[in-house]
């Protein structure tokens, strides 16, 4: 895993423990209508959404096959936009982004 792979990972992880958190003291101590209980339910709910999209929309590589897929991807990219300071692994330098648009 990636340093951003492990803080999605994290952060979802407290969100959802907060979100566990919350319902459960909301549902045992009845945490009333209180200024108190409404900021944490916005903090909550924002906090939840915002984790979840963010560890959902970024491809996150949980296992070793997918790093080396998401790294073999990233420099084909790199590739295809000549921003490789050194050999060509996949492309040779007479290969651009459109012949390889061309040949689909």
């Amino acid at each position: 895993m990636n340093f951003g792979t492990k803080i999605r990972t994290i952060a979802r992880i407290v969100a959802s423990l907060n979100t566990a958190v919350y319902a459960v003291n909301a549902a045992v101590v009845g945490l009333g209508f209180g200024w108190l209980t409404l900021a944490w339910t916005i903090v909550t709910i924002v906090m939840d959404f915002a984790v979840a999209f963010f560890t959902t929309y970024y491809n996150n590589d949980y296992t070793e096959i997918a790093c080396e897929k998401t790294g073999e991807m990233r420099a084909i990219k790199a590739e295809l936009k000549g921003q490789v300071n050194g050999e060509q692994f996949y492309f040779d330098d007479e290969i651009t982004e459109e012949d390889v648009s061309e040949e689909e």
